[in-house]
């Protein structure tokens, strides 16, 4: 079921950047995110007071610093996140944002060594990242 969840979140990545390369021609980025972000939190809200979670989540937020903290650094990396490829769909083009964007399983297997000293890079990995990482390189050369 994760491979099938992982590439339909990929097909819908796929579409979402080129309709809001289209979107970005008529209006801003920010008022863009502002109505996802509004709709997002009314589905979001609504399924996660449904499935009870909202009540039970509290509670553990409620007893943890360490986890508050975590969801505050999440959010705020979030945010960035989504602005900065935003941005650079806007300033660019969506396939080449998402190209270069592509690269960040390389930062997941770094970030997940730096912090937790997990060693996610084997032999296959490695090789992918780096082949996804020079693509990357390549794609943007030749853009110039």
């Amino acid at each position: 079921m994760w491979l099938f969840l992982a590439t339909l979140a990929s097909m819908c990545w796929g579409v979402f950047y080129i309709l809001s390369e289209h979107i970005y021609k008529q209006i801003s980025v920010y008022t863009t995110l502002a109505v996802e972000a509004f709709f997002f939190f009314i589905v979001v809200s609504y399924l996660a007071i449904r499935s009870g979670a909202l009540k039970h989540d509290l509670a553990t937020l409620n007893g943890s610093g360490k986890l508050i903290f975590l969801l505050t650094t999440v959010t705020i990396v979030s945010i960035i996140a989504e602005l900065s490829i935003n941005f650079s769909i806007s300033e660019k083009d969506a396939t080449l944002a998402g190209f270069v964007e592509i690269t960040y399983p390389f930062f997941i297997a770094l970030f997940a060594y730096i912090f937790y000293r997990q060693e996610e890079l084997h032999p296959g990995t490695a090789i992918g990242g780096a082949l996804i990482f020079i693509g990357a390189c390549v794609i943007f050369y030749f853009s110039r």
